[in-house]
């Protein structure tokens, strides 16, 4: 799923993909190439606390010489705040058609010009009720917050090729682990907000966008604080509504992307809390390739390596 494809066209040479994501504390980056095997492997990923444009082109263009990027695809991951992600019934309309008719839909949902909008959307599995009605994830970003960014990465010379999200992104990290088959829920957290799926052989049943995240939740304390209190029970409501809904067994395992520090302490207090089983989801463990990831680089990069895995999925 990306809001735009094959947005610059395809060049003859790809090493691999760059995927990059401008957060409000600065850029994200990773870098896969293809092995003589044609399978990616991560190279290079890394956060930099660059805010201000300059800086970020400054850094896009630094990278770009070092490693050859103007022979890689690009993948630009869009951050938490940069779109809206909603869940609706699906319009009666083709494949084809559904852009359009979800453009209108969504008009009194968002806080921007639907016509000055790229939309995308992604259907979601069917629920355990025959009677239920059919449910889309639409996807909506304002062109005034695209464009900036699309202009940094033409700057650099990159091949923009996709545009996706958080949510799939981390489906696609999701995939990867032994607990795919049966499902698996994801917590990723930034410092200020942060992300739940639960996923299922490649298929998003539910993902939510968290108001915190880990400079919220006091984990430097072993006591419980309110914030962590409400991830938690968040958490639960998100599982018990997917087990409900879509009338699947329990998911077992929710998998935690680390944090800077204290990851041990978020655990600790989940799995006080929790049905499901609290564990590190260590990226370095299921990528391949031998790069050694810190806690902070997956915590700010979790996503961009996520999204270098956007070719080898099927969209749901």
């Amino acid at each position: 799923m990306g809001l735009l494809t094959k947005l610059l066209g395809r060049k003859k040479v790809c090493r691999g993909i760059v995927s990059l994501c401008f957060l409000p504390q600065g850029l994200s980056v990773a870098i896969a190439k293809y092995t003589p095997e044609n399978k990616l492997e991560l190279e290079f990923s890394d956060f930099f606390a660059v805010s201000n444009k300059n800086e970020q082109a400054t850094t896009l263009s630094r990278l770009a010489g070092e490693y050859d990027l103007d022979e890689f695809h690009c993948h630009l991951l869009l951050a938490p705040a940069d779109y809206r992600h909603l869940t609706l019934e699906t319009p009666p309309v083709t494949n084809d058609e559904m852009r359009e008719a979800l453009r209108w839909k969504i008009a009194d949902s968002v806080d921007f010009s639907v016509e000055k909008a790229c939309i995308d959307f992604y259907h979601l599995p069917d629920a355990k009720h025959a009677s239920s009605k059919k449910m889309l994830a639409a996807i909506a970003s304002s062109v005034a917050v695209l464009k900036p960014k699309i202009e940094l990465c033409q700057q650099a010379g990159l091949d923009l090729e996709v545009i996706d999200i958080q949510e799939t992104a981390l489906r696609n990290l999701a995939i990867l682990l032994p607990e795919n088959n049966r499902g698996v829920a994801i917590l990723h957290l930034l410092p200020k907000n942060g992300s739940i799926i639960i996923q299922k052989q490649g298929r998003i049943y539910l993902s939510r966008k968290l108001d915190s995240g880990f400079e919220d939740l006091h984990l430097d304390s072993n006591k419980s604080s309110l914030e962590i209190n409400d991830l938690s029970l968040e958490i639960q409501r998100s599982l018990d509504y997917v087990e409900s809904y879509y009338g699947i067994p329990s998911i077992s395992t929710l998998a935690v992307i680390p944090i800077p520090s204290h990851t041990e302490n978020i655990l600790n207090h989940l799995n006080e809390n929790l049905s499901a089983n609290s564990r590190i989801m260590d990226i370095s463990t299921i990528l391949e390739g031998d790069t050694i990831l810190t806690d902070k680089t997956q915590a700010y990069c979790a996503t961009v390596i996520g999204a270098t895995l956007r070719h080898e999925v099927d969209d749901a």
